[in-house]
């Protein structure tokens, strides 16, 4: 035990990265999502370290379950902008009507309002 944790040893030719994905997958993981990894060809010729050739063939084995941090984001469209500001904008209208409803004062101070708008407009 190290500091009171059980831990086992995963002996693995590859990278800790390459042995983290292939853990996921075979305990069935229907997306695996990278951040920071190494993901397109010319990452894989651009470096010049060790291990490459498991990252390659760990993606081999993995297949379409991994995607990039980055194409998970352009996959991604939200909804509008406005649509959860209106929802708040509701909820806070429905609020103070029970609250003008539920209050004699506020209630006479709506009346008095309400009053003076029908005086301004001329109706």
């Amino acid at each position: 035990m190290l500091d009171g944790l059980e831990h086992t040893l995963v002996p693995a030719a590859g990278t800790s990265e390459d042995v983290a994905m292939l853990m996921a997958y075979e305990k069935g993981a229907a997306l695996i999502v990278s951040v920071g990894a190494h993901f397109n060809l010319i990452e894989f010729l651009d470096r010049k370290r060790g291990g490459m050739s498991s990252t390659f063939l760990t993606r081999l084995r993995i297949g379409e379950r991994l995607v990039d941090a980055k194409g998970v984001s352009r996959l991604y469209n939200p909804s509008s902008a406005l649509a959860p500001v209106g929802l708040f904008a509701l909820a806070g209208l429905v609020l103070l009507t029970i609250l003008i409803i539920t209050s004699p004062a506020l209630n006479d101070v709506f009346q008095l309002v309400w009053l003076k708008i029908r005086i301004w407009l001329g109706v």
